[in-house]
């Protein structure tokens, strides 16, 4: 009698995201207790997503303003998607994008620590934070992929949140292809002015992303990865979903919490000392 054959593992495709490595790999964030002043520092950490600066509705000088306008400040993350558009290398900054940095690297002068972590529209962001203060970015760190910020006893994870919904594979795919490096080098060599073109183009390629999200909220796979994440943490940070939502999972008191999104509420949140999480809206 023949041994039945054992099945071939399948194997996971390259562009599938992995969210136990995206876990485990996460960047360790510590704030440094303030000199002279309470564990972890005095203040707050402000959580904005999603501002998709260049569209009417979401103008630089009102996101300057709210960057100036955030009072006790001990860091600012920003979750991703901070242009429609952006190519992160010098040489495709315009008065816009640089009034953006500026105003990011005002709150860096004032002591403030600024994390930023990549969203779906962020590309040629430097991976390490040498090149980041070689090109002159104001960001302390930059997250390509998950973090986790430590801050008054307590961890916080933090992801943009593109790779949570896993059946949408046109766009994982695309995700896989734009973060390499070949990509990366085509654009490095390429003019100026073709590579504004093509951004103008994936800009309008982009711009039913925000409604697709609306039709197919990906629910079920979002309370999957509330389960996979929490454990150890006293909360999860995610944008991308222009939402303004908090997510339970069995067993854990801490929550996946859905950050609104700037671009069209004007509002952010803020985390306290104690762990609350605070709505501050524009105006």
């Amino acid at each position: 009698m023949s041994t039945p054959a054992r099945p071939t593992p399948t194997r996971r495709p390259a562009w599938m995201p992995d969210w136990s490595a995206l876990l485990r790999d996460a960047l360790q964030i510590a704030l440094p207790d303030a000199a002279g002043g309470p564990p972890g520092g005095a203040g707050f950490v402000y959580l904005v997503a999603d501002s998709h600066l260049g569209d009417a509705r979401a103008t630089v000088p009102e996101f300057v303003a709210l960057l100036r306008s955030l009072p006790q400040a001990r860091a600012v993350v920003f979750l991703g998607d901070l242009f429609q558009v952006w190519l992160a290398l010098p040489k495709y900054w315009d008065a816009q994008t640089r009034a953006v940095l500026d105003g990011f690297r005002a709150l860096q002068a004032a002591g403030t620590r600024t994390v930023f972590v990549v969203g779906n529209r962020e590309f040629f962001l430097p991976r390490t934070p040498a090149e980041a203060r070689a090109r002159g970015l104001p960001f302390d760190d930059i997250v390509p992929g998950a973090a986790v910020l430590s801050w008054a006893g307590r961890r916080y994870g933090l992801t943009h949140g593109d790779v949570i919904s896993l059946r949408d594979t046109p766009y994982l795919k695309w995700r896989h292809f734009s973060r390499g490096r070949a990509f990366e080098a085509l654009f490095r060599a390429m003019p100026g002015g073709l590579a504004r073109r093509i951004a103008r183009r994936l800009e309008r390629a982009m711009s039913t992303t925000n409604r697709e999200i609306k039709i197919q909220y990906p629910a079920e796979e979002l309370q999957a990865f509330a389960r996979l994440a929490l454990p150890g943490l006293d909360g999860f940070f995610v944008g991308h979903f222009h939402r303004d939502e908090a997510i339970a999972a069995p067993g854990q008191s801490a929550t996946l919490r859905i950050v609104p999104d700037w671009f069209s509420r004007k509002t952010v949140l803020r985390l306290t000392r104690s762990g609350e999480v605070e709505r501050v809206t524009a105006g």
